[in-house]
């Protein structure tokens, strides 16, 4: 994402030797770039509460209470399944293949026991080494500890917001990306 923004950065200063129409017509395929470099790699977030966890992805964002949760998965990304369906992290992608022959076993000797898939398996994502490790050890030890307490009982609540401003933003710099770039 840093990487993303300085060629932007650097693509728009430039750009400002050249005359304004020029500039006015090339600035936005950096500024896109820029803007898509944050929206991929810089805004998706995982918020974790007492009462709920907000998923924020690229495009919309899903708050969901710990009731909802239905099974904890890390093959390709967090995920969380529920009634309602799958919600995917972008946030936390799971590691490459490789991350699981690079880990020694004192990284799975603390993880809560709903990461384990047998005989003493954890998959790669399940290491605390990765980001859908830690996610999914966060997420999973407080789902565990009020499961053991019973307190999962609560109606399963699922909401799913859109991101219209950043779909709308996405857009107009497309365009506008677009005819710059055929100008």
């Amino acid at each position: 994402a840093v990487l993303g923004i300085i060629f932007a950065t650097i693509g728009v200063v430039s750009l400002a030797s050249e005359p304004i129409a020029i500039f006015l017509a090339k600035v936005w395929i950096y500024v896109w770039f820029g803007f898509f470099a944050w929206l991929l790699f810089w805004n998706p977030s995982i918020k974790v509460s007492e009462s709920e966890i907000v998923i924020d992805n690229i495009f919309r964002s899903t708050t969901l209470n710990w009731s909802s949760i239905k099974r904890i998965d890390t093959k390709y990304s967090l995920t969380l399944e529920t009634d309602v369906g799958t919600v995917r992290a972008w946030a936390a992608p799971a590691p490459s293949r490789y991350a699981g022959f690079l880990a020694n076993k004192s990284e799975a000797q603390h993880l809560p026991e709903s990461s384990f898939i047998g005989n003493g398996l954890v998959r790669p994502g399940d290491l605390t080494s990765s980001d859908s490790g830690v996610a999914a050890y966060v997420i999973r030890s407080q789902w565990e500890k009020l499961r053991d307490k019973n307190q999962l009982g609560a109606e399963p609540v699922v909401s799913i917001r859109w991101a219209l401003m950043r779909i709308a933003v996405f857009l107009v710099l497309s365009a506008a990306a677009v005819l710059g770039f055929i100008s």
